[in-house]
């Protein structure tokens, strides 16, 4: 068995970047921590990315041929790991750890629950609508402006009603 499948996951998705993907989640964060939920982040980025800093310890570690280089102290742990080839996401969410919900930014064309993010001012298509996605994948529509769809649609300014439809849906069993 998977146990992979017994975190709830969502992604939250747009058409475009600019929407507030990560101002929304920050806000589903901050509640969902409110009411005692260990909450994990997964931030899908399409470009070279680097948490190290030049001249630190384990960015000379990877510059010197290390593979894994972890770093770890009473707070935090973070580990840097090079990879040929981009993991699969179910890869990626099985460094999941002891949370109760994982929400992810990115990865629009997996087939895990979504919330697309739409914002009135930048217009565009939805994805939801967009035939070449999983479109029972999408459960929900987050906006700034009222829209007709077949999903449900929240004021994309009240994460409280988001995080009630989230916990609701997912994490009351």
């Amino acid at each position: 068995m998977d146990s992979k499948k017994d975190i709830p996951v969502v992604s939250i998705v747009a058409a475009q970047s600019g929407t507030g993907k990560t101002t929304l989640i920050e806000k589903l964060i901050k509640i969902l921590k409110e009411r005692g939920y260990c909450v994990g982040i997964l931030k899908h980025d399409a470009h070279k990315f680097e948490i190290d800093h030049k001249g630190k310890d384990t960015w000379r570690y990877t510059q010197a041929g290390a593979d894994n280089v972890v770093i770890s102290s009473p707070e935090k742990l973070a580990m840097v790991q090079l990879v040929k080839k981009e993991l699969r996401l179910e890869e990626v969410l099985a460094l999941f750890k002891d949370v109760d919900i994982i929400l992810i930014e990115g990865y629009k064309s997996n087939n895990y629950p979504k919330i697309e993010v739409h914002r009135e001012t930048l217009g565009g298509e939805l994805l939801y609508r967009n035939s070449s996605f999983d479109l029972t994948s999408f459960i929900a529509l987050a906006s700034d402006e009222s829209l007709e769809a077949p999903i449900p649609v929240f004021n994309l300014n009240n994460p409280l009603e988001i995080v009630d439809f989230i916990q609701e849906k997912f994490l009351e069993v």
